[in-house]
């Protein structure tokens, strides 16, 4: 076959934890739950005019003429993996990685480096996230979707002397997130406060999060940082973060998150964000109920 040289997004999306889900699953169920999730992302990407290049294990590689179809198709596959009621999507999260550039198409194979930039994004990239270059972030033409866009990382790639930078599309609906340290109805010490560390304690289970803590999930996902199980628990049911010094946490839930601060204060998250600091207790579904397993302490220090 002719070689050709194209320019386009290139995507890998990539089954995360599925090691884990062959050790928890079972090597039928899990290969058969793998499949049904890859042919799912196989036609969310072809629907947004994508070309499938090949999948390699637990990943698809596809290619898309268009930036803004490419951040769309991997909008949707997010979107369609947080559906509880799908048996496909059930224990199953997508990370995603894309790069912009040109690549050369040879014997229904793509390559170049725009394809080996694409593969080091998506191993940055944890569950549930969508990374991409900036030189993708700044191709993007529909305003929706450039204003998702948010630094996220530098890249050292070998043979180039400057760094990448990463960008992260923020694909959760933000218009739901308020941020409650800001609200009227509470006024949050922590707007002065900087924490180093967040520690939590979950039965005799003890986390240290530094202050370069990112991204920790909390829910009954197995791919969770903190597995959570419980009948009110969604998947990933809340995610703490460092901003700027403060631990930042979003409530991403059905049934909300519910937190108890250490003068006895509660509020209650569904789809917003608090600042925490001193110490609390975080309950997940349901008021803070000091009898209950699942309940958690957290200390900023």
């Amino acid at each position: 076959m002719k070689q050709e040289t194209i320019n386009c997004v290139v995507m890998f999306a990539d089954v995360a934890g599925s090691t884990a889900m062959y050790e928890n699953m079972g090597d039928e169920l899990a290969r058969e739950r793998l499949s049904k999730a890859l042919n799912m992302l196989i036609s969310i990407t072809k629907r947004h005019g994508a070309k499938l290049v090949k999948t390699i294990g637990d990943e698809i590689l596809v290619y898309f003429p268009d930036a803004d179809k490419a951040i769309l198709a991997a909008r949707t596959i997010q979107e369609t993996m947080e559906d509880d009621r799908s048996p496909e999507t059930i224990g199953v999260s997508i990370r995603i990685g894309m790069q912009h550039g040109s690549a050369i198409l040879e014997n229904n194979d793509i390559f170049g480096d725009t394809v080996n930039v694409a593969s080091r994004i998506v191993g940055m990239a944890r569950a549930r996230q969508i990374l991409c270059t900036q030189e993708l972030a700044f191709t993007i033409t529909n305003p929706e979707l450039s204003n998702k866009m948010r630094p996220y990382d530098r890249l050292r790639v070998k043979g180039r002397q400057e760094h990448l930078d990463v960008y992260l599309f923020a694909w959760e609906e933000e218009s739901d997130i308020t941020n409650m340290a800001t609200a009227s109805s509470f006024t949050n010490p922590a707007r002065h406060h900087q924490a180093e560390k967040l520690t939590l304690t979950h039965g005799k289970e003890k986390i240290s999060l530094p202050n370069t803590t990112t991204s920790y999930l909390i829910g009954r996902g197995q791919d969770c940082e903190l597995v959570v199980t419980g009948n009110l628990i969604s998947r990933y049911h809340s995610r703490i973060e460092n901003r700027r010094g403060k631990f930042i946490i979003t409530d991403q839930s059905t049934n909300g998150t519910f937190i108890q601060t250490q003068e006895g204060q509660e509020i209650f998250l569904r789809r917003e964000e608090l600042t925490l600091y001193g110490s609390g207790y975080i309950s997940l579904g349901k008021k803070v109920d000091h009898s209950d397993v699942n309940l958690m302490h957290f200390l900023c220090e």
